[in-house]
C-alpha cells in the first residue's frame, strides 16, 4: 500500500501504471503546458503568501497571539511543503528520472510527510485550544511560551512518524536504465502498516477530533446568543462584540481546516483506489485523474495567506500597512 504523505508522483505512477497508455496521455503539450503553469503559479503564491503570513507575525509582537503563533507554524509547514513538493514532482516525473541523487531521495520524501502532519497536527491543536477556551471559559488560557513548547512536540512527533520513509526511501535503477526514487519496505507488512497508521494519524483521527472541536463550540455559542447569557463583567454590547468576534474567528479556522481536508481528499481516495481496485490503477486516464488530484493537494498551500486577509482584520491591516 501507497504512503499517503510520500506522493512524489514519479513515486506513485512507478508503482501503480502497468498501462503506458496512462502516461502518454500527460505527454500532451497542452497538458504539460497547463500543469507546469499551474504548479508555477502555486510556488509562487504558496512561497510569497506564507512567507508574508511569517513576517507580519514576527515583525509585530502585537500579532504574535497564540492562533497567530499557530497560524505561523502552519505557514511555515506550507512553505517547505512548497519548496520540495511542487517543484520536485512534476520534473521528476517529466524528466522519466531521479535526478537529484540520493541524498535528496531521502530528504524529499520525509520532508513531505512532515510537513502534511505539522499541517494536520497543528490544525488539531488549533481546534482543540478554541473548543478549550470557548466551552471551559473558566479554565486559564495557553501562555505564550506553552505555544513554542506545544510546536516543537508537533515537529518532533512529526519528525518521529516520518523517519521510516527517510530511512526506506532509496534509489533504484529500473530495466529501462532509468534512476527512481522510490520505497523498498523490508516486508509488504510493514509497508501496510505505516500507510494505514499514517491514514488513521495524518487524515482520519485529526478530522474527528477537529469536527468534534469546532461542532461543539458552534452549539455552544449558539445556546449562549440565544439564553442571552451575559459575562458579568461585560456590559451587553461588549458581550455582543466579544460573541462575534468569537464567531467571526472561529468562522475563518473552520473554513482553513475545510479547505485543508478537501484539498487533500480527491489525492487520498485516488491512491486508495490504485491500491485496491487494478482496474483504475491501468485506466487510460489515472496519471492524469492522479495529477489533477496532486495539483488539488498542492494548492491547499496557497489559501489560507488569502483567507486571513479577507477575514482576519489583524492581518487584513498588516497587509495593507505593508503596501
Amino acid at each position: 500500500m501507497e504512503n499517503i504523505t510520500n506522493i512524489t508522483t514519479n513515486n506513485v505512477i512507478k508503482r501503480y501504471v502497468n498501462d503506458s497508455s496512462s502516461e502518454q496521455v500527460m505527454e500532451n503539450t497542452v497538458l504539460m503546458a497547463t500543469y507546469i503553469v499551474l504548479y508555477c503559479v502555486i510556488f509562487i503564491l504558496g512561497v510569497s503568501g506564507n512567507c508574508l503570513v511569517v513576517f507580519v507575525v514576527v515583525r509585530k509582537k502585537e500579532m504574535r497571539t497564540v492562533i497567530n503563533i499557530f497560524i505561523t507554524n502552519l505557514a511555515v509547514s506550507d512553505i517547505l511543503l512548497c519548496l520540495l513538493a511542487v517543484p520536485f514532482t512534476p520534473i521528476s516525473y517529466y524528466l522519466q528520472s531521479w535526478v537529484f541523487g540520493e541524498f535528496f531521495c531521502h530528504l524529499v520524501s520525509m520532508t513531505l510527510a512532515i510537513c502534511v502532519y505539522v499541517s494536520t497536527l497543528t490544525s488539531t491543536t488549533i481546534a482543540v485550544i478554541r473548543y478549550r477556551a470557548i466551552v471551559y471559559p473558566l479554565t486559564p488560557p495557553i501562555q505564550i511560551s506553552n505555544c513554542y513548547r506545544i510546536i516543537v512536540i508537533i515537529w518532533l512527533i512529526s519528525i518521529s512518524i516520518s523517519v521510516p520513509l527517510g530511512v526506506y526511501t532509496r534509489i533504484t535503477q529500473s530495466r529501462d536504465g532509468s534512476i527512481d526514487c522510490v520505497e523498498r519496505w523490508p516486508t509488504d507488512q510493514s509497508s501496510q502498516i505505516f500507510s494505514i497508521t499514517s491514514l488513521l494519524l495524518q487524515y482520519i483521527v485529526p478530522c474527528f477530533i477537529i469536527m468534534y472541536c469546532y461542532t461543539s463550540v458552534f452549539l455552544v455559542l449558539k445556546r449562549r446568543i440565544q439564553s442571552g447569557s451575559l459575562n458579568q463583567s461585560k456590559t451587553k454590547k461588549q458581550e455582543e462584540i466579544d460573541m462575534k468576534r468569537k464567531q467571526h474567528t472561529n468562522k475563518m479556522l473552520v473554513t482553513m481546516v475545510t479547505i485543508f481536508v478537501c484539498c487533500w481528499l480527491p489525492l487520498n481516495i485516488t491512491i486508495s483506489l490504485a491500491e485496491y481496485i487494478s482496474t483504475f490503477s491501468n485506466w487510460h486516464y489515472f496519471t492524469l485523474c492522479f495529477f489533477s488530484a496532486h495539483i488539488v493537494a498542492m494548492s491547499s498551500v496557497i489559501y489560507n495567506p488569502f483567507l486571513y486577509g479577507c477575514m482576519s482584520d489583524n492581518f487584513k491591516n498588516e497587509f495593507k500597512s505593508l503596501f
